[in-house]
């Protein structure tokens, strides 16, 4: 698999636009016919999503298979964005990328604590990456750790050449450099809708519990930064939209200092873009947990 990337990441930058946007209508199909695992995850998640109960009728079974295939679509894309990212021009990003409501991050900045952005593994996560440094923001991502280092390497070196600082996890040296950041009145945009790496907890997300990082909000009461939603989808070709949200800036000042509420106001944000997209969601893993799982936290 290292190989096949690493000639990928020499090979699709120098590809025309429109020969990607083709590569993943024909990649997406028969990745997903080929993973049998992702694609058996894919549709349970999906499930939930669209709150389907087993077993599905044959309406929602079709219904249930073209979002699937959209979320491996969608997928190869990422793929293919993060590969050709090297290529692209800072005015092609931000020409690319339609955000509204960007006064929240700089609302939020103003205040001199940094900001962090809390998103999901949703849309064209690599665009967006990307896009604020086209805009001219200072940002850090934390990412999973790989097993395979070479891997690993490869795919920050790729999302690097941007000008984003991703971070692989582990260990306490990347949270001591996400705070140095926020310090700084930088940015720090994690993905809240997986538990990677750190402190979990259980959750009702869409209707059924499941478990997510605790991260982002344990972050945002350490340091005092505010949290910011950051959201982005594809439209139509290499067209995309994006949001900024408020959320605990839009909170008074009490509920602020509950973990509680503000966990629940990202988790109902998260779910507003999700459900409007869900064919966006790129997660092949488990998230939402078993019944004797319920009253376990990490």
């Amino acid at each position: 698999m290292y190989q096949f990337f690493r000639l990928a990441a020499k090979i699709v930058p120098h590809l025309p636009h429109w020969f990607l946007s083709l590569l993943a209508v024909l990649i997406g199909p028969l990745a997903w016919l080929v993973a049998r695992g992702a694609r058996r995850q894919s549709t349970i998640n999906v499930q939930h999503i669209l709150g389907i109960e087993a077993p599905p009728t044959s309406a929602e079974r079709r219904k249930v298979q073209r979002i699937v295939r959209g979320v491996f679509r969608n997928s190869i894309i990422n793929y293919l964005d993060a590969f050709s990212a090297p290529s692209l021009t800072q005015e092609e990003v931000v020409q690319s990328l339609s955000a509204l409501h960007e006064e929240y991050v700089t609302e939020a900045l103003a205040l001199g604590k940094g900001a962090i952005l809390f998103s999901a593994h949703f849309g064209p996560f690599e665009y967006l990456a990307t896009w604020f440094t086209a805009r001219g923001y200072q940002v850090i991502i934390p990412v999973e750790k790989l097993k395979d280092e070479r891997m690993l390497r490869l795919m920050v070196d790729l999302r690097s050449s941007s000008g984003v600082n991703f971070l692989p996890l582990g260990g306490s040296t990347p949270v001591r450099a996400i705070i140095q950041a926020l310090r700084k009145n930088q940015i720090v945009l994690i993905a809240a809708d997986r538990a990677v790496e750190g402190e979990s907890v259980i959750r009702d997300f869409f209707n059924a519990p499941a478990r997510l990082p605790i991260g982002p909000v344990s972050l945002s009461m350490r340091t005092g930064a505010p949290l910011i939603g950051a959201f982005a989808w594809r439209t139509s070709g290499r067209r995309t939209e994006g949001e900024f949200t408020h959320l605990t800036l839009a909170l008074s000042e009490e509920e602020r200092k509950q973990p509680d509420v503000v966990e629940a106001a990202l988790i109902k944000q998260m779910e507003r873009f999700i459900s409007a997209h869900p064919e966006q969601w790129a997660v092949f893993e488990p998230v939402w947990v078993k019944p004797d799982e319920e009253h376990l936290s990490v």
